[in-house]
């Protein structure tokens, strides 16, 4: 395995990210189920858009659940996050074409 030395810069960086996934671990901020506060401050989003969200893009028994209160999955949410919402937009042009169908005939 050759190390080019341009990329000796990086390990600083390197060392600086691993720090935090290491200080994210000993918090114990690998909880699978969260209630709305916790993923409020987990995405950075407030209460209010989370409820926005659930109504427009989570799907309940997938990304949340609710047995009393509203839990929400981090692993699903994650996936949902980087998925750049393109399950939503594909539903959402099935529905119109189903609904455009259904008008013109």
């Amino acid at each position: 395995m050759n190390v080019h030395l341009e990329n000796l810069e990086l390990i600083p960086t390197i060392l600086e990210k691993l720090e935090i996934i290491e200080a994210e671990l000993k918090n114990g901020n690998t909880k699978r189920w969260l209630n709305t506060i916790e993923l409020s401050e987990y995405l950075g989003y407030s209460k209010n858009r989370l409820y926005k969200l659930k109504d427009e893009f989570f799907v309940e028994g997938i990304h949340y659940h609710k047995k009393g209160k509203i839990l929400f999955d981090r692993l699903e949410i994650d996936k949902w996050v980087t998925s750049n919402n393109k399950i939503k937009n594909k539903n959402d042009e099935i529905v119109k074409k189903l609904l455009s169908s259904v008008i013109n005939k």
